[in-house]
């Protein structure tokens, strides 16, 4: 009985976040944006010696999905799942508010984190540049920096920091 507890407000929540989406997307039409790309960058955090050291960040596979609506396409909201490939590879995600000042350049605030094989999880901000290949595709490139303060991966009791740089396609879907 208790797997059957836990199973129904899971299952009322996703129900009313799709009847959410479905009468908000009525009124309106959802411009929708697909990205894949690699990224790298710096590492840092403070093993203990009372300052920050550096080092090459692992290489990662990113994947994405950005959601905007036709009368607003300034702001949006943006979910993107990483893979870090060298070394100790790890799998995580970030959830993110964006907001275009150009249909090619926008910032974005969010929340990122990994889930396996050991946690971390913080705060990221960043900027996100478009070169366009004609109406659906182009060229993404985005400098980012994250803080992650809380986790099971932490080197001591510091805040582990990212310096990234990601780049790749994005497709109009």
């Amino acid at each position: 009985m208790r797997c059957r507890s836990t199973w129904v407000p899971k299952a009322a929540a996703v129900a009313a976040t799709l009847l959410g989406v479905s009468s908000a997307s009525a009124g309106e039409g959802w411009l929708i944006d697909g990205e894949a790309g690699l990224g790298t960058g710096l590492e840092g955090a403070d093993p203990g010696s009372g300052s920050i050291e550096w080092q090459r960040a692992r290489t990662r596979i990113v994947a994405g999905v950005q959601l905007r609506t036709d009368e607003d396409e300034s702001e949006g909201t943006a979910f993107r799942a990483f893979a870090e490939i060298e070394k100790r590879g790890s799998v995580g995600g970030e959830a993110r508010y964006a907001r275009w000042i150009h249909p090619t350049v926008g910032a974005y605030a969010g929340v990122i984190g990994t889930i396996a094989p050991e946690t971390l999880f913080g705060g990221t901000v960043g900027a996100h540049f478009i070169i366009p290949f004609g109406d659906r595709v182009g060229i993404f490139v985005e400098p980012s920096f994250s803080a992650l303060p809380v986790g099971s991966d932490l080197p001591g009791d510091g805040i582990l920091l990212w310096g990234m740089l990601t780049a790749g396609v994005r497709l109009g879907l």
